[in-house]
Order: structure tokens, then sequence, then C-alpha cells
């Protein structure tokens, strides 16, 4: 089943309980991503192709590592952290907020996201 990283990469259990959770993490897909493509790649979409092809390989691998492909059930959530990484680390030093006015370095925000996920949807994957 050889078909089942690329799946499992573009699946989301939508339901009551994480659909509201699919919707953040489609909005910090959009934002974060698009801020890389017109920043860090601008003008280089081959490279920010790589790097999402890059991210995904090193994610599958990390998650087959000690089991099979039959084990892999999301790697949406993964892919989008790696993108907002990717962003936090190029852009250390700048003040983002987040909710409710909450003011901190970039390079923190994906641990609060992170935390985020674990609250609204009650798993870090």
């Amino acid at each position: 089943q050889i078909w089942r990283p690329i799946t499992a990469t573009f699946f989301f259990p939508v339901g009551p309980g994480t659909g509201f959770l699919y919707l953040v993490n489609l909005y910090f897909l959009y934002q974060y991503s698009s801020r890389l493509e017109t920043g860090a790649f601008d003008g280089r979409p081959a490279d920010y192709m790589f790097m999402l092809l890059f991210n995904w390989i090193c994610i599958v691998v990390s998650f087959c590592s000690s089991s099979n492909f039959e084990n892999i059930l999301l790697l949406m959530i993964p892919l989008i952290m790696s993108v907002l990484y990717v962003w936090a680390q190029l852009n250390r030093d700048m003040i983002v907020s987040f909710w409710f006015g909450t003011r901190f370095k970039a390079c923190y925000l994906p641990w609060v996201i992170l935390g985020f996920n674990y609250i609204i949807g009650g798993s870090y994957v």
C-alpha cells in the first residue's frame, strides 16, 4: 500500500469535534505558505516545491521508521507544522500576535500552535 503516505497527507477526519481544528490548520497553511512564497522563496517556486517535498519525505520516513505504511493516518498537520517552522526560523525576531492579543517572538510560534492543536484537538498530531 504505497499510496498511504500520499493519501494521509491530504486526509483530515472532519467531524463535530475536529471541524474547527481543520479550518484553523487550513488558515495556518495558507497564511504561512503564502508568506514563504512571497518572502524567502520569492521568484523561486521550484525551490519552494522542493522544500515541501523534502519536508514530506522527512515526515514519512520518521513516521515509517518504526512501523509500516499501514499505521500512517495523518500527515497533514505535521506538514503544516513544518511549513510554519521554516517560516518561524526565517523570521526568528519578528514579533507575532496570536489569538486574544498574545504577542511573542516568531521562533516560539510553532510551539504555541502545537499547544493550541493539543488543546483544541486533544492530540499533538
